[in-house]
């Protein structure tokens, strides 16, 4: 099952369908002049983190597999995190900050290794499997 989920092409429709789905949640939650207490980790950078490290992973299947695809993911969620910090300037009840952005790009660039790393192990799980038939 997992093959098909992160190798089967013609899943990457659902993947970008749940990529939205995060994207609108996550705006919710950020534009919210009092975003719900459940939602939070208790540190407003482990919420940035937690955020755009899962954006980064599900980004990363919503695109074809090149070597660039990293570089296209990370811009996307570096122009979506600097989005989100100028419109909460205006939100009542919220601030802008520079450290969220980087909070946002560390969770991003963490998210993009750990999306190398499951791809890597999917592959050899997924060789050892053909093999053995």
């Amino acid at each position: 099952m997992i093959d098909l989920l992160l190798f089967n092409p013609h899943w990457r429709l659902a993947w970008r369908l749940l990529f939205v789905a995060l994207i609108v949640v996550i705006s919710w939650l950020a534009f919210s002049p009092h975003p719900p207490q459940g939602a939070d980790l208790g540190w407003d950078k482990a919420n940035h983190f937690a955020a755009f490290g899962t954006l980064a992973v599900v980004g990363m299947q919503c695109l074809r597999p090149r070597a660039h695809r990293r570089w296209i993911v990370l811009a996307v969620l570096l122009a979506y995190g600097i989005l989100i910090e100028l419109v909460q300037a205006h939100v009542p009840g919220r601030d802008a900050d520079a450290r969220d952005v980087v909070a946002d790009m560390i969770g991003a660039g963490g998210g993009v290794i750990v999306h190398l790393l499951l791809m890597r192990w999917a592959g050899r799980l997924r060789r050892v499997r053909s093999h053995a038939r």
